[in-house]
């Protein structure tokens, strides 16, 4: 199989396999079925560092230490910091929706937001494992 292939292969699983293992234990856990879940952003592992992890590890694999490698592995730094922004955040924020409004759901659903650091970690590990196992 040609490698260009076999590289957006490793992306589409290193991204759908997160998503669906969240929609999975949501389904378990509040016990419906919602496949509106497939596309909520948070909970454990992160796809967006997965897809980027992914795509970081192909580009070492294929193009070695390179330009491309370079701008690549950059722009996934932008995008795990910026996952782990959104929680801190919301955190931020939730702390003073909770002084102004003490009786308010809301507050509870903000905890989804964005994504933890053992959670990015998670995608990170698991978006690397996924494109080693398509490209050796």
């Amino acid at each position: 199989m040609e490698i260009f292939y076999k590289i957006f292969i490793g992306l589409i699983l290193a991204t759908f396999i997160p998503q669906t293992i969240k929609t999975i234990t949501e389904i378990i856990k509040t016990r419906k079925l919602s496949l509106s879940q497939l596309f909520v952003d948070g909970g454990m592992p992160s796809s967006h560092s997965s897809f980027v992890s992914a795509l970081s590890t192909a580009m070492l694999l294929t193009e070695k230490l390179s330009m491309l490698t370079l701008v690549t592995i950059a722009f996934s730094a932008i995008v795990i910091r910026d996952s782990l922004g959104v929680r801190l955040e919301v955190e931020k924020q939730k702390k003073i929706f909770k002084k102004l409004y003490p009786n308010e759901t809301l507050v509870e659903q903000l905890k989804r937001e964005g994504h933890t650091t053992l959670q990015v970690f998670a995608g990170i590990i698991f978006g690397a494992i996924v494109m080693l196992a398509v490209l050796l």
